[in-house]
């Protein structure tokens, strides 16, 4: 870092804190003045002349940005400050929920109000553990089933429709919590819907149900150095489909950062209609009684017979900016301490296989522990984000125990730690973090890489005289707003060693797969604060499982040879079920599963006698959605392999036999839809048109996200400006003095 990313990184930082206020407005506001300066010299110098009929002079016919209606997207025109009406888009989601699966149904429409044809192109999340299985097209009253692809074939498809002229959709999975969906020729005054079907895990935690639909997207940091345009590299033509459709270019380090990088309204719709409306409707048969059923961060609306639930929106929609979760809890004595759903497809049987351990009997005070605190103040972080953050650790800080040892790592652009080694959880120690996390200010980039590396692992200058505590414990608290995810992934697993890292998301709308995979990576466990009001009880149940001990050295004996997901089982905390998918193949489920493990050094052990129909005593129905549920989880066991250092032609080749017999969406298959009808003249071709996302409810305005250079993009952008405006004002004064000639018409 150079001396000018320094001095800009501390005033930033201690704005707020040293009172240097107006220090900080004066250089925060200089490139805005010297931008205006420098109008101001072209406006002066600039001679100014009529524009003759024919030049470009008539006004083009169409909207003012202030003419925006809700929901409405405006396409520019060649007159500055005219616009035209492009897509309108709205979605409706429907959860069938029975047991511990739900089967969903998302449907996004689309309608061209303008006079020419268009692509429409809408990037969207989904839960990160959804297997999506059926894709449709509707025009009017034709309908267009969705195949799955490989990838390479479905865009190819997909690009030979559209030079044709033929309507047609293409569905890609850009992470497994994000998905494109591209909509072909558009006639100017058509609408055309796409429906898509997907199967999920209800969550389980603590003696509550759960299912989130996330609906927006935080905006990611891009780290690494810009790439070549895409007509720049080694890529067939007809595989390439609409190159850079969100705001940032790709990167060394995110080379698909243009399609994990969203547009976004610039402004939020609290007083007006939404701009992204959302209908949401779902019916909820548990078989068992219920003692309460919400929706914590929607007014809903809630009717029941014969011990099934109907739901709806209270206001009949809602703005796409934050996360959906409903939330339900049995009624005392009624949730299962083990349950088998299973399916038959095709031949074979599948199961789906939930087992809640016991909670541990613990004798004595629990040991201490090492915890440090990993907390993100980026620029995504801005708003609500920040102070959600502020109270999370500082609630964390009033849970340590005598005997604790902890230390506390701040990172946007960089990263800094409080003390040079964790330190004793003394009531002095403990008020000077306090004080450090209230003025915590969220600003500048996401590298994140560096603050999980010195989290991770042990400072070089640790006194080897202190005792090491026999618990390591990493508490990271994020948006996840990040495009690497996969290189942190890495990083985890190598440099995990004996510590636990424990996911915190914070906001609306996290990117929870990756605090999601973060967790389990570093055998710890995710939670998720969506709200202010939340930080108490979220952050008491998380210490609640790090001072109780896990199941450790997870063991599952079936009775025949089964194939089962995932392959490695992950350590227990208080609360949390076991989750096994298998393939029994041809025969029915029969016998019995002997589970082992280790809770709090004393072994545990508990047999489950299985049934066609399910496990005894709660056996439960058979469930459509298992095998689908089965597939995702192989597909994902299978690209976790990457991580540890198999190559991707190997994944590929095993992930999409099965991604194709389960007609599931992956990172090497798409769904594409094709209609043979040609909707456009011959010649015509349909520009393509991004539907912007809303942004996350309560985050702060992210105007840029600068990829990591040897300098910072505003010192870029600063001095970028500072040079513009010096070569403007040196060309100023070299202009010759003209003389005014008289002339007859003088």
């Amino acid at each position: 870092m150079n001396q000018y990313d320094r001095i800009y990184c501390q005033l930033t930082r201690d704005a707020g804190r040293l009172g240097g206020l107006p220090l900080w407005l004066v250089f925060r506001a200089l490139p805005a003045l010297v931008l205006g300066a420098m109008l101001l010299l072209l406006l002066w110098v600039t001679p100014v002349r009529a524009m003759a009929p024919g030049e470009g002079g008539e006004p083009i016919p169409g909207a003012r940005l202030e003419d925006l209606a809700s929901g409405q997207m405006l396409l520019a025109t060649q007159q500055p400050g005219r616009y035209t009406p492009a897509i309108l888009q709205a979605s409706k989601v429907h959860f069938d929920i029975s047991g511990m699966i739900a089967t969903v149904v998302l449907e996004q429409s689309f309608r061209n109000d303008s006079d020419r044809a268009l692509e429409g192109v809408y990037a969207f999340p989904l839960p990160d553990n959804a297997a999506v299985r059926y894709m449709e097209m509707r025009i009017g009253e034709r309908r267009i089933v969705g195949k799955v692809r490989e990838r390479a074939e479905a865009r190819k498809i997909y690009a030979e429709a559209k030079t044709a002229g033929k309507k047609a959709s293409l569905v890609e999975q850009q992470r497994p919590n994000l998905f494109t969906n591209r909509v072909a020729s558009i006639g100017a005054g058509e609408s055309i819907t796409v429906q898509l079907e997907y199967v999920q895990e209800v969550t389980f935690a603590n003696g509550e149900f759960s299912l989130r639909f996330p609906t927006t997207i935080t905006p990611r940091y891009m780290p690494g150095l810009p790439l070549a345009p895409v007509g720049d590299r080694e890529e067939p033509a007809a595989l390439v489909v609409n190159p850079y459709l969100g705001w940032a270019r790709p990167t060394d380090q995110v080379p698909d950062a243009d399609a994990v990088s969203a547009l976004q309204f610039p402004e939020e719709g609290d007083e007006r209609a939404p701009l992204n409306p959302l209908e949401v409707t779902a019916r909820l048969d548990m078989g068992m009684p219920l003692a309460r059923v919400e929706a914590p961060y929607h007014d809903i609306a809630l009717a029941r017979r014969a011990g099934v639930y109907s739901i709806c929106l209270a206001n009949g929609v809602t703005e796409m900016d934050r996360d959906f979760v409903l939330t339900w809890q049995p009624v005392s004595g009624a949730t299962p301490s083990a349950a088998l759903f299973t399916q038959e497809v095709e031949g074979e049987y599948y199961g789906l296989l939930m087992v809640l351990p016991p909670a541990p009997e613990r004798a004595g005070p629990p040991p201490a522990r090492e915890l440090i605190f990993v907390v993100d103040t980026s620029g995504s972080m801005g708003g609500v984000a920040i102070e959600q953050a502020r109270r999370s650790v500082s609630r964390a800080l009033q849970e340590l125990r005598p005997g604790d040892r902890f230390n506390i790592i701040e990172f946007n652009s960089v990263h800094r730690a409080l003390y040079r080694q964790p330190v004793p959880a003394t009531d002095h120690y403990v008020q000077r973090a306090q004080e450090f996390v209230r003025l915590l200010q969220a600003t500048g980039g996401t590298e994140m890489l560096p603050a999980l590396r010195a989290a991770l692992e042990p400072g070089q200058d640790a006194d080897e005289l202190v005792e090491q505590l026999p618990l390591r414990q990493v508490i990271f608290i994020t948006d996840g707003a990040v495009g690497n995810e996969v290189a942190l992934f890495e990083e985890i697993s190598a440099r995990l060693g004996n510590s636990r890292l424990f996911t915190v998301g914070i906001g609306s709308a996290p990117n929870s797969w990756f605090m999601r995979e973060a967790a389990r990576f570093g055998r710890g466990s995710y939670t998720h604060i969506g709200a202010l009001e939340e930080v108490g009880d979220k952050m008491a149940a998380l210490f609640g499982q790090l001072s109780q001990p896990a199941v450790l050295d997870l063991e599952v004996a079936w009775p025949a040879p089964v194939e089962a997901w995932p392959e490695r089982l992950p350590d227990l905390y208080l609360g949390q079920p076991l989750l096994v998918a298998v393939n029994f193949g041809a025969q029915p489920p029969q016998g019995e599963v002997l589970l082992s493990g280790d809770i709090g050094g004393q072994p545990w052990r508990q047999a489950i006698q299985l049934s066609a129909t399910g496990a005894d005593p709660q056996a439960g129905p058979r469930h459509e959605g298992v095998a689908s549920l089965w597939a995702r989880r192989k597909i994902g066991g299978l690209l976790d392999q990457k991580i540890y250092g198999r190559s991707d032609a190997a994944v590929r080749a095993d992930v999409v036999p099965i991604a194709l017999r389960h007609q599931l969406l992956s990172p090497y298959t798409s769904f594409v839809a094709v209609e043979e009808v040609v909707s456009l003249p011959p010649g015509e071709r349909a520009a393509s048109v991004p539907v912007p996302n809303t942004r996350p409810l309560g985050q702060a305005p992210q105007t840029f996200a600068y990829p990591r250079t040897a300098t910072t993009g505003p010192a870029r952008l600063w001095f970028g400006m500072l040079l513009l405006f010096a070569a403007t004002l040196l060309r100023v004064m070299r202009q010759p003095e003209v003389d005014h000639v008289p002339t007859a018409a003088d």
